[in-house]
């Protein structure tokens, strides 16, 4: 029979209509998206899943580094030396926060995010987000319970704590924001800051100088700065590299 030869033969040569390839294509794209549309998630789910994903060890290491400047303030006082030391764990506060929130670049899973249904933008921001109001309130209860129970006052820790804390932050989401630039770049830039902040905290008569009025229009700046490298962040950050300058993927 025609058939049996057909089936000894190994290979049946049916005429393919391109017309039936393409329906079958169209219909098979519709009902994919119609499945997935039932399953999307909501942007509060989706939060609610970045936040399940965000290690939590990072916020309590940020809760004993402000218990360490407590401590340092209940003993010290406003002594010189303490504002320096403010200034320097106001920085580890900020950078404390890098390891979980560009962990994307650390477990090379960017192309994965990319291609998700959230874009890589929202899972930025919903991770700024995420971190922008947990540190919130843990600075918020260490300002208020500093000035309630150890009498600093609310100038002092803006100019001695908040403003360089505001400061480290603008320059690590503004370096992150630069392609090609990894937590070397982030970690040197807020060495250097330390370091010339030290000299102005360490310098008295030019510490003395500086008055209130100017404290208060640096902080502002600092924070409109803060904004700003977080917007520039977020408008770049799907055009990040896994390379750095020297072609080697960040580890």
């Amino acid at each position: 029979m025609d058939i049996e030869r057909m089936i000894l033969r190994g290979r049946v040569d049916i005429p393919v209509e391109e017309a039936d390839v393409q329906a079958v294509v169209q219909q098979a794209t519709a009902a994919f998206a119609s499945r997935e549309g039932e399953r999307l998630l909501s942007y509060h789910e989706f939060l609610l899943q970045q936040l399940r994903m965000t290690r939590k060890r990072w916020w309590a290491l940020q809760a004993v580094l402000l218990m360490a400047a407590w401590l340092l303030m209940e003993s010290a006082g406003e002594a010189p030396y303490v504002r320096s030391s403010l200034g320097i764990i106001a920085a580890l506060f900020v950078i404390l926060m890098l390891p979980d929130l560009w962990k994307n670049l650390s477990n090379r899973c960017m192309e994965v995010e990319m291609a998700s249904f959230y874009s890589l933008r929202r899972i930025y921001a919903a991770r700024v987000l995420l971190f922008g109001v947990a540190d919130l309130a843990i600075l918020a209860v260490f300002c208020g319970c500093s000035c309630a129970f150890l009498g600093a006052s609310p100038e002092n820790l803006v100019s001695d704590f908040l403003l360089p804390l505001t400061v480290t932050a603008g320059i690590c989401f503004f370096v992150l924001g630069s392609q090609r630039l990894g937590m070397g770049g982030v970690i040197g830039a807020c060495a250097a800051w330390c370091a010339l902040w030290w000299l102005v905290v360490a310098n008295e008569a030019l510490y003395s100088m500086i008055a209130l009025p100017l404290w208060i229009a640096a902080f502002g700046f600092a924070c409109a700065f803060l904004a700003y490298a977080i917007y520039r962040l977020l408008a770049t950050c799907d055009r990040f590299w896994e390379v750095n300058v020297h072609g080697v993927v960040f580890e």
